[in-house]
């Protein structure tokens, strides 16, 4: 069986096909558009000109599913923007009624659960944290003895980082100051307390896109997949310091499409990693997308 997965993000929209295989699942491509869907949040709710980027991104991916005659079925997903939007329902009938998807919105629960099952199926995570950095939220799993003991949705991504505490296209010291204080609050508030943990796991195309600048910023392999997270830190450092067409002329090079979040993100893996004492941070190359398919369409836990 093939299956069509598109993950509605705050940030990015990605359409990723699988190729189901006695009980594996194989990535045949993926397509994925930076529709940046929570800058067009205004007064709680997704204003017009959002849903016409979605609905167009959503046009597209069902072109392309289309003209892929062998997917099975197509399961398209939500993650913070859209529910957090409080015009949530509008924005589903009108996908509903335009494109022809019944969209299922996860919760910040389902989501970490997925980011796990996700993260462990290509690598092996049985103990520490994980955290998924999305465009409007970051979840964060404690795990023990391979199973979740206890998950969180922070209400701060690499998109509304950016949104809310940067004022040009790069954060100084003062800005990343204030995103370490409200992941620190929202970690607090939810009973979330620092203790200790060896490893991180890092999820998402925030921490993909941190991985790769390391790998750039260090001269490594691009095979290899973890951090230390000291080197993380004074990486982080000399980045703010940079001047802004060196640090711009960087980024470009390595990941383009995140010019404005790559920063923003890279302050929240760190501050996460901080957090919780974490000395080695490890970036899964599988995340809620494969989550979703081993769960929600073939029944694993």
């Amino acid at each position: 069986m093939i299956y069509a997965v598109i993950d509605i993000g705050s940030n990015t929209i990605r359409l990723s096909v699988y190729k189901e295989k006695e009980g594996k699942i194989y990535n045949l491509f993926n397509e994925k558009e930076g529709a940046s869907l929570r800058s067009y949040i205004k007064n709680g709710e997704l204003n017009e000109k959002g849903i016409e980027r979605l609905l167009d991104t959503l046009r597209n991916f069902k072109h392309l599913i289309n003209n892929f005659d062998d997917i099975d079925f197509v399961y398209p997903f939500a993650t913070a923007t859209i529910r957090d939007s409080s015009n949530r329902s509008e924005i589903l009938k009108r996908v509903k009624d335009e494109i022809g998807f019944d969209i299922e919105i996860l919760s910040g629960e389902e989501e970490s659960k997925l980011s796990f099952l996700g993260a462990n199926s290509s690598l092996e995570v049985t103990k520490g944290v994980l955290t998924d950095i999305g465009g409007g939220s970051s979840e964060i799993v404690i795990i023990e003895q391979g199973k979740v003991i206890k998950s969180t949705s922070l209400d701060i991504g690499s998109l509304s980082a950016f949104n809310d505490n940067v004022e040009f296209l790069f954060p100084n010291k003062d800005d990343k100051k204030n995103i370490e204080k409200a992941i620190e609050e929202e970690l607090e508030e939810r009973s979330f307390y620092q203790e200790d943990h060896d490893t991180l796991c890092g999820v998402g195309g925030s921490a993909r896109a941190s991985l790769k600048l390391y790998n750039e910023y260090y001269k490594l392999d691009k095979e290899n997949f973890s951090m230390d997270r000291k080197k993380l830190k004074n990486m982080l450092k000399d980045l703010i310091d940079h001047e802004d067409k060196k640090l711009l002329d960087l980024i470009l090079s390595v990941k383009a499409d995140r010019v404005h979040t790559l920063i923003p993100g890279m302050i929240i893996l760190n501050k996460i990693a901080k957090y919780f004492k974490v000395d080695k941070i490890n970036i899964s190359q599988t995340g809620v997308r494969e989550g979703y398919v081993y769960n929600k369409v073939l029944g694993k836990e």
